[in-house]
């Protein structure tokens, strides 16, 4: 995913000397004595089979498991067994795993060995001298990672659901590992692929590990699900819906366990698929529209893999947490994610794709370039009333009276919006993005807190 707002050109809302000042705090060097760590050590020679985990997913310096011995005493979904694997891909061995590095090649094997391990198809292109599953990107270094698994009925395998996650990094000095950007997502990916290897879904479903994602390749021709895009393997018009995971494994501020699913205005098809998925218990899920994110004050920005296939016509689905402070930090570790949650994530995620591959969902879902406006406000409500609840965003950061009270604000013009009937006009729907953008920006690293407040 992105940095937020810096693909365009500064405004008096932000200057070049903010965006300095903001930026200036990212990737910077990496003392690893202030980086967090979690409970035990992860071996630096250790196999990729061989990352120890506890039954609470933490990382054992012990004797480790095998990756089948834990997956056959846990399964797939295991809060463990999502561990093992994010321990694995954002460990210091790998480097950050920028596209093309030894990190990256590291990790683009293991994840292959992961797939083929439990049953998932090799589905690339497979060019003399690469390795099953691959999809080199012509014209840049990275190469995508793809698999199929089939359909069980034969007069709906021919379509298909798109589950995807990059498994890219950034390179900054020091060491950027990228637990949730997005070693997290390729997990559950993961996961998710080999629960549906064992039992699949009368759809086929496209299992994507995208290349390529961060910057400079974002949004170029070499973005590797940009690439897909243009030279797809399954073909797009037998394609129903792209699903794209990316940050899926920290929280805006603890104790608030939530994810968004951006996107069910592309498909009034998959948006009901969505809403008669099961939720976990304890995961809280907000449905809403892309544009809450995407309509800066910069200007329209897309955040992550689903973009490309939106142009081509498909519906998306954007499964995320949003940009924490560890967003493109060496903070980015294992020791900061929600774990817990992760595992819940994974189990939504299934739910949902056992719903979009059924065979009572429509062959062929109807895309529109649509609006849930009543969805975006309940979401906002809930999100911003939990904000500023106690020990909620604005007091686990130690927010500002000023914060808190364009927050406070924010949340009286959404509550309006729920309360009153019919759709929101241009301003309600402004108020939206506001709020939105607004939690975004206070709950990330790149921006300072009177800027987030001044918009």
């Amino acid at each position: 995913m992105p940095a937020p707002w810096t693909r365009r050109a500064p405004s008096a809302l932000l200057t070049p000397g903010i965006l300095i000042a903001a930026l200036a705090g990212g990737c910077g060097g990496d003392d690893p004595a202030q980086r967090p760590a979690p409970d035990g050590a992860v071996m630096a020679d250790a196999s990729p089979l061989d990352v120890g985990v506890t039954d609470s997913g933490v990382t054992d310096a012990g004797e480790a498991p095998t990756a089948d011995a834990a997956v056959e005493e846990m399964g797939h979904l295991s809060q463990a067994n999502l561990t093992r694997m994010i321990a694995y891909l954002a460990d210091d061995e790998r480097g950050g795993r920028d596209e093309g590095s030894p990190g990256g090649l590291a990790a683009r094997a293991f994840i292959i060995e992961e797939l083929q391990r439990c049953g998932v198809e090799p589905f690339g292109v497979e060019p003399e001298g690469e390795a099953p599953f691959a999809q080199p990107i012509v014209g840049g270094d990275g190469v995508n990672i793809i698999g199929k698994i089939q359909g069980r009925d034969p007069e709906r395998a021919d379509r298909a659901v798109l589950v995807s996650a990059h498994y890219d990094h950034i390179q900054c000095e020091g060491i950027c590992n990228g637990a949730d950007d997005n070693a997290a997502g390729v997990a559950i990916l993961i996961a998710t692929a080999c629960e549906l290897a064992s039992d699949p879904p009368d759809r086929s479903v496209i299992v994507a590990a995208w290349d390529a994602e961060e910057p400079p390749t974002f949004l170029a021709p070499e973005m590797g699900s940009r690439f897909y895009a243009e030279h797809p393997i399954h073909p797009l018009a037998q394609t129903d819906v792209m699903i794209a995971l990316d940050l899926v494994g920290g929280d805006l501020w603890p104790a608030y366990p939530f994810q968004v699913v951006l996107g069910v205005e592309t498909s009034p098809q998959v948006a009901d698929a969505v809403s008669a998925a099961e939720v976990p218990e304890g995961l809280i899920v907000h449905p809403a529209g892309l544009h809450l994110v995407e309509e800066t004050p910069l200007g329209h920005q897309p955040w992550s893999d689903y973009d490309a296939f939106r142009d081509a016509g498909l519906p998306v689905l954007f499964f995320s947490n949003g940009q924490t402070k560890h967003y493109h930090q060496p903070s980015d570790e294992l020791a900061t994610l929600n774990l817990p949650k992760i595992a819940l994530e994974a189990r939504f995620l299934l739910n949902v794709l056992r719903n979009l591959g059924g065979a009572t969902r429509d062959p062929n879902p109807t895309v529109v370039n649509g609006t849930v406006y009543r969805e975006d406000a309940v979401a906002m409500q809930a999100l911003l009333e939990a904000a500023l609840a106690e020990g909620g965003l604005v007091d686990h950061h130690g927010l500002s009276a000023r914060s808190r009270d364009r927050l406070t604000s924010d949340l009286a013009a959404v509550q309006a919006l729920v309360a009153a009937e019919g759709e929101p006009d241009a301003a309600g729907v402004s108020a939206l993005r506001a709020a939105a953008q607004r939690i975004m920006c206070l709950a990330g690293p790149l921006y300072p807190e009177a800027v987030c407040a001044s918009f």
